[in-house]
């Protein structure tokens, strides 16, 4: 292959045994060219690693005119030959057609140096592609969503934010949507199945946008989606994706909520930031089965900013006793007479006064800060039985609330069985209130616990 190469001094390494040794341990083609005089000398063994007809051609030539090189690659491999031209060194990384028919990456150096004032190039071409394939999958895993094959959260911040950057003045809409209810097709057909409902919506989103426009999923059902359209359209979208998720092969009706952020001009906010308008506007249609979308207000941003403060105070408004239990008392409706109470959690804050419960709660059951609230009243609770029967009165059933956040918390039955043991209290004077969320958004698992707590003497109200 190489007889028609020059075998000179200037050349012998090349074909030096123990060159040929390391070269070849190493998946390494070396060659040397004399851009004077045109001779070229190669690895003798080029042909086993690289397809193409090495028949005394120009290295580079014989790459592009044997269709060596992949399409998408050429581009690169013409940038090389030309910087080639400034005598300076180079590296590129390409994929080349194998003599098995595949493509593998390889990575090819170049150095010039000068001998008795003639110029030579030195390079190597090695395959580095289970580097790079190793590399790509790390790549893949930090910027894509596995389960869909779209952008991840991180990714979409990063590539919107460089198109808002590039084009500001362009009017685009971002939209934030999830599926209502869609822990119930995990519930009734399988995690599996769910997943499969995920990468259809990716499908989705991938036929309906057009490059620069972005797309990700976030987590679990929560899609994003940034759209240099129309705001009628953006809606007609919402409204497709919708329709085409009904017909996905499940007895299961599909309803999206979706809040809308309206961008005429990009002002230099971050991306996260405009997602969280996006959010704030799809949360005041969450469970309205007839208008499921919302474009964002600025007097939504006055929620964030409650619900930021609220963040910020919750724990040391706990440990500082800010969080009051009040009862409610519970009447027969024929004897008049009061027969128990339920226990209510007020937050009195030194700054704000009362806080009533719906300006918190629905907040810290997103957060998972109910867990700690709700623990925190159910001992207040106790505390209070225990010292009613101290005091020698006669004790009320007292009725607090189990959220659907504790369903999840493996840890709840023994934490209600301990409180009793704790405080010495016959069981069914702590009434569990279980909330229509939590039947409604778990009932499988619901039922479980039930039946073991009512094993230890638990007595609930719906």
């Amino acid at each position: 292959m190489n007889d028609r190469f020059p075998k000179n001094d200037n050349y012998k390494w090349l074909f030096d045994e123990k060159s040929q040794t390391v070269l070849r341990a190493t998946h390494t083609i070396a060659f040397e060219y004399n851009p004077r005089t045109g001779e070229q000398v190669v690895s003798p063994f080029i042909g086993e690693y690289i397809s193409g007809n090495y028949d005394g051609r120009m290295l580079s030539n014989v790459m592009l005119e044997d269709h060596v090189i992949h399409p998408k690659d050429i581009p690169v491999s013409l940038e090389f030959r030309d910087k080639v031209k400034n005598r300076a060194a180079q590296e590129m990384t390409l994929r080349l057609l194998t003599p098995d028919g595949t493509y593998r990456w390889f990575t090819m150096c170049l150095c010039p140096y000068t001998e008795e004032g003639e110029l030579y190039f030195v390079g190597t071409l090695t395959d580095v592609d289970e580097e790079v394939c190793q590399r790509e999958a790390l790549r893949y895993q930090a910027e894509y969503d596995f389960t869909t094959g779209i952008y991840n959260k991180q990714t979409f911040e990063v590539r919107t934010q460089e198109w808002l950057d590039r084009e500001p003045d362009i009017f685009r809409c971002l939209i934030r949507f999830d599926i209502d209810r869609f822990k119930l097709v995990n519930e009734l057909y399988s995690v599996s199945m769910g997943d499969k409902v995920l990468s259809y919506v990716g499908e989705l989103l991938k036929d309906i946008t057009e490059p620069p426009e972005t797309y990700a999923r976030f987590s679990s059902d929560i899609f994003c989606m940034c759209l240099a359209r129309p705001l009628e359209e953006c809606i007609d979208i919402i409204k497709e994706i919708e329709q085409k998720l009904n017909e996905f092969t499940l007895d299961f009706q599909f309803i999206l909520s979706a809040g809308i952020y309206c961008l005429p001009t990009f002002n230099g906010e971050p991306v996260n930031v405009l997602c969280d308008r996006a959010a704030m506007a799809q949360r005041t249609v969450k469970g309205n089965y007839i208008n499921n979308y919302a474009l964002y207000e600025d007097s939504m941003n006055e929620s964030l900013n409650r619900e930021h403060f609220f963040t910020k105070s919750m724990k040391k408004a706990l440990e500082a006793g800010q969080f009051v239990t009040w009862l409610q008392p519970k009447y027969d409706m024929k004897s008049g007479t009061v027969i128990g109470a339920e226990a209510l959690v007020r937050w009195r804050h030194p700054e704000r006064g009362m806080i009533p419960p719906g300006e918190f709660i629905p907040l810290f059951e997103q957060n998972g800060f109910i867990l700690r609230l709700d623990e925190y009243v159910w001992e207040s609770t106790c505390r209070l039985l225990r010292r009613w029967i101290d005091e020698g009165r006669t004790p009320m059933p007292i009725s607090v609330n189990v959220s659907r956040v504790h369903l999840h918390d493996t840890q709840f039955c023994d934490k209600l069985v301990e409180l009793i043991h704790k405080y010495r209290l016959p069981p069914d004077l702590l009434e569990l209130e279980i909330t229509e969320s939590a039947y409604t958004d778990d009932p499988q698992m619901l039922y479980g616990i039930m039946d073991r707590l009512q094993e230890n003497g638990f007595i609930f109200s719906m």
